[in-house]
């Protein structure tokens, strides 16, 4: 009995000290709040205000995703509707669709061109038919990079003409930046599949994704300039959603494609969800990650990055991975998935003010991500 009257009282006082204890002392402190869909909008409008650079005038949109969510539109003369040029982001649709064509056993990542493309075998060079579907990928087959005029092709048939030019350095031997090579991807594509380019790209990329494409724009260029804007393409410039083809009828494989801003989100999430959408797995998630690994070390400078995987831009952002589709003239579509954030901007493109994307590199580097991670100093 005297026992069971010790443990009572013991228990009655622990509870009174408890008490005591919680009046003397406050409340833990509350996590920090996020910023808010207003602080982020703030973050935006400040960088684009204080930017020095005059290719800001010609901004288009920015497009700020958290988690899956738009917390932040901007449209500059623009509107929710209106597509533009992506440039060079086109590669990295171009690959997704690489992906999806891989896992479903049409083609595989170390076949060789003269395998792949036996029509055009009489075209290529030993070492040209040696190279591979991965080597193009990553912007080491060897074919001739970019020069200041950008990407050209011409005659009655482009792809003919890209594998009789030959290389420029052995294949493997490092990384290239080629846009002629991602054309060579896009025949690939329609000679493995049996169909055009875009219809595939519709059945397996567009349409799950609810990227409207019709009507779709898609005329036959003689030449290929860098961008389709050098010919003062009115038609091409009004249009909605266009992907231009060459003389043989494949939608370019560098660039042309026309997105909205909008579309180029969906994009990003869809790499951020590691190609699932909708509870339904778009592109094999091995292919996202693989796809956004470094594969090859640039040398470049830092544009895009240090790294290249397939057809995307390998990077970092405020000290957190990251990687990115980048097309010319300020056209990107930058991921960070520590951070569940995609942040995509477009311009009009203009030759004039040597504006890109590192601009909108240095929008998410410096200001965007330091709003979203206070540890960022």
């Amino acid at each position: 009995m005297r026992s069971d009257l010790r443990q009572v009282a013991t228990a009655q006082i622990l509870v009174l000290v408890t008490v005591l204890l919680a009046g003397c002392s406050s409340s833990p402190p509350a996590p920090p709040a996020g910023p808010t869909t207003a602080d982020l909008g703030a973050v935006v409008d400040g960088f684009v205000d204080d930017s020095l650079s005059p290719g800001m005038r010609n901004r288009r949109a920015i497009l700020v995703s958290v988690d899956g969510t738009t917390v932040v539109e901007r449209y500059y003369d623009s509107s929710t509707s209106e597509s533009a040029e992506v440039a060079s982001v086109t590669k990295s649709v171009l690959s997704t669709l690489i992906g999806i064509a891989v896992s479903e056993g049409l083609l595989e990542l170390d076949q060789e061109l003269d395998e792949l493309l036996p029509s055009y075998a009489d075209e290529m060079t030993r070492e040209v038919g040696a190279i591979t579907v991965r080597q193009l990928l990553t912007m080491t087959a060897g074919l001739p990079p970019d020069g200041s005029a950008g990407p050209r092709a011409s005659g009655s048939d482009w792809v003919a003409g890209i594998l009789q030019r030959g290389t420029a350095q052995p294949p493997g031997q490092g990384f290239a930046y080629s846009s002629v090579g991602s054309h060579v991807l896009a025949a690939i594509l329609v000679e493995a599949s049996g169909r055009p380019l875009l219809a595939y790209a519709r059945e397996k990329l567009f349409d799950p994704l609810g990227i409207d494409t019709t009507p779709a724009f898609q005329p036959v260029l003689a030449e290929a300039p860098g961008r389709v804007g050098e010919r003062r393409f009115r038609v091409y410039e009004e249009a909605g959603f266009a992907w231009p083809r060459d003389p043989q009828g494949i939608n370019v494989g560098w660039g042309t494609l026309k997105l909205t801003a909008a579309d180029m989100v969906k994009l990003g999430n869809l790499y951020l969800l590691g190609g699932a959408w909708e509870g339904r797995q778009v592109v094999p998630s091995g292919w996202i990650e693989e796809a956004t690994t470094a594969a090859v070390r640039t040398g470049v400078g830092g544009f895009g990055g240090p790294g290249y995987g397939y057809q995307w831009w390998v990077t970092s952002a405020g000290g957190h991975p990251a990687f990115a589709a980048i097309g010319y003239g300020g056209q990107i579509i930058e991921v960070v998935p520590d951070l569940r954030l995609v942040v995509v901007a477009s311009t009009w493109i203009d030759d004039t003010t040597g504006f890109d994307a590192r601009v909108w590199q240095t929008m998410v580097d410096l200001a965007i991500v330091p709003a979203l991670d206070p540890d960022v100093a």
